[in-house]
């Protein structure tokens, strides 16, 4: 077979296959056109016909009739636009599947989805909307009839608890009046057919009634409160004022009277929030009120709590004055005592005399105070106040006193301690001399010499100014910190000494194994011995033989120091 013959017959295949597929998409594309079809007729049969004519049969006015125009409208809408909308959707989607331009069938048959999809909402409107313009009047009349009922059981509680609603009783009457003009309203909207405004009245008088029956609910407990208990509580603040007067009593900046006054003014405020029915405002008021009145509870309260306290802070107050009297009294004694035996440094005369002069302030300060409450002419609270700022500042003048006497104290502890400091730093220095004796060294390096002998008068020089009969304390602290540097310095230059001397013998002896072997060796050795013996620089000496030692046997140097520290060097 050719390869013509083969291309041939795969086009004769191609053309057989795309025809079979487009019959069957054809065919698909007129199902879903036709099941199109059957969803309008299925929206259409649901479209409230019925409805409609029972709606052009009704006599009827006002918002309703322009309700009804309103539905009429829109059924126009759908019947002479929408639905011919529709039905051309249909019809260009079935021509352009008859001439297979299938993507144009497509988009006309989402068209007309969409359009069914409106329409469909649209009757679902309308169907509501006439629904309820045909049953608004029954609805209406079932609305009513409950409302009246309420109506009545609220005049009927009007009438029989008129007392439980005091000032408010006017304004609920006038509600009521106007309720009964809505019902009036309600008939003659109704009887002429405008059940939409008769709707509206409705509502109205609903959200009224419901309004009506929470405020009867809410206004006996609130009138309960102004008259009962915040009534009570102000009667019982005037008449606590007038007894607490009596008994000698006195207040701060007292405008009690006039407060109470105020409040009464509150009070019938709140009467009035109740009569107009402003209820949230009457609430508010009503918390401002109370707290205004527990501050004045707590006024009055805070004289009769502090009337007892003031008694004893009093006592204390005084037993704190004259216990620092003689605390200053005490103290002036043991400076002019110490001041004979010690140049004092903390400036203690003058710190006394300040204290001295705020402790008799206090002392003025109390006496006034004592003589106003003999007197009862300052009120307890402004008593207490001021006693307790001038104890405050007795306790604060105690701790004054207190440093000063530490002062004091510390004179003689410090002059101990130094002299048991100066006998211990002498005995480190006659320990020092014999820990070198012992060591049986030719002599001592001259800079060590000069600071034993400067440092021992320097010793002698701090025992001189503790001998003092007046003893100057911060001369003598300069003296005691340089004996103690130089003390310090000198058992660091005596360990060292011993520990150059000890590593010298041991180094000389570990390089004298070398002498035979090296070169200079022995010349080392007897030159480190002069500068031992003869310059007692054994710093020098001791340098030489490391570093011959360190050139012939390195490492062994350290070895010998190692071995050394190991050892229980004793020590002075």
């Amino acid at each position: 077979m050719s390869l013509l013959q083969i291309t041939l017959i795969i086009l004769i295949v191609l053309v057989v296959v795309t025809a079979i597929i487009t019959y069957f998409v054809r065919n698909n594309y007129y199902s879903q056109i036709n099941e199109l079809d059957e969803e309008k007729n299925e929206v259409l049969k649901r479209a409230p016909y019925k409805e409609l004519e029972e709606m052009a049969e009704l006599n009827i006015t006002g918002q309703s009739y322009e309700l009804r125009k309103d539905i009429e409208k829109k059924w126009h809408d759908i019947e002479s636009v929408k639905y011919p909308k529709l039905e051309n959707h249909l019809f260009d989607a079935e021509q352009a599947t008859d001439r297979y331009r299938l993507p144009e069938s497509k988009k006309s048959q989402d068209a007309a989805k969409e359009a069914i999809q409106e329409i469909n909402a649209d009757i679902e409107d309308l169907k509501e909307a006439l629904i309820g313009l045909i049953e608004r009047e029954q609805a209406n009349l079932e609305k009513i009839d409950q409302i009246k009922k309420r109506y009545h059981e609220v005049r009927k509680s009007l009438l029989a608890y008129s007392f439980s609603f005091g000032p408010a009783s006017e304004s609920f009457e006038q509600k009521l009046r106007k309720m009964e003009a809505d019902f009036t309203n309600f008939s003659e909207f109704t009887v002429s057919g405008d059940h939409e405004e008769a709707n509206k009245i409705v509502e109205s008088l609903h959200e009224s009634i419901q309004e009506t029956e929470e405020q009867m609910d809410t206004i006996p407990p609130l009138l309960e409160k102004v008259d009962n208990v915040y009534g009570q509580q102000l009667l019982d603040l005037r008449n606590g004022y007038e007894q607490m007067t009596e008994n000698g009593y006195l207040f701060p900046e007292d405008t009690i009277i006039e407060d109470i006054n105020t409040l009464k003014e509150d009070q019938q405020a709140i009467y009035d929030f109740i009569r107009d029915l402003k209820l949230e405002k009457a609430s508010e008021a009503m918390d401002v009120l109370a707290d205004d009145i527990d501050r004045l509870y707590e006024k009055m309260e805070k004289e009769v709590e502090t009337k007892p306290l003031v008694h004893d802070l009093a006592e204390d107050t005084k037993r704190g004055i004259y216990y620092l009297q003689d605390e200053n009294r005490r103290l002036n004694h043991v400076v002019n005592r110490l001041s004979q035996s010690y140049v004092l440094i903390h400036n203690e005369p003058s710190i006394l005399a300040r204290l001295e002069s705020q402790v008799k302030e206090c002392r003025t300060d109390f006496d006034k105070l004592n003589e106003r409450l003999t007197e009862q002419s300052i009120p307890y609270s402004l008593v207490y106040d001021a006693l307790e700022s001038t104890f405050n500042q007795l306790e604060n003048l105690n701790d004054e006193y207190h440093k000063v006497s530490e002062y004091l104290e510390s004179y003689r502890q410090e002059e101990l301690e130094l002299k048991e400091d100066m006998l211990d730093m002498e005995q480190s220095m006659y320990e020092m001399k014999r820990y070198l004796e012992n060591e049986r060294l030719p002599g001592l390096p001259k800079d060590y010499l000069e600071l034993f002998f400067s440092t021992s008068d320097r010793i002698e020089n701090l025992s001189a100014e503790l001998s003092r009969s007046k003893i100057q304390l911060i001369e003598i602290r300069k003296i005691h910190k340089m004996c103690q540097e130089d003390v310090a310095q000198l058992e660091k230059m005596t360990k060292e000494i011993v520990w150059q001397v000890e590593l010298l013998e041991r180094t000389s002896q570990r390089l004298y194994r070398y002498k035979d072997s090296h070169k200079g060796i022995l010349e080392t050795i007897r030159y480190s011995e002069s500068l031992f013996t003869e310059d007692y620089d054994y710093d020098t000496a001791l340098r030489l033989v490391r570093e011959k030692l360190e050139n012939v046997d390195p490492g062994a140097y350290e070895e010998i120091v190692e071995n050394y520290e190991k050892e229980n060097v004793q020590e002075f």
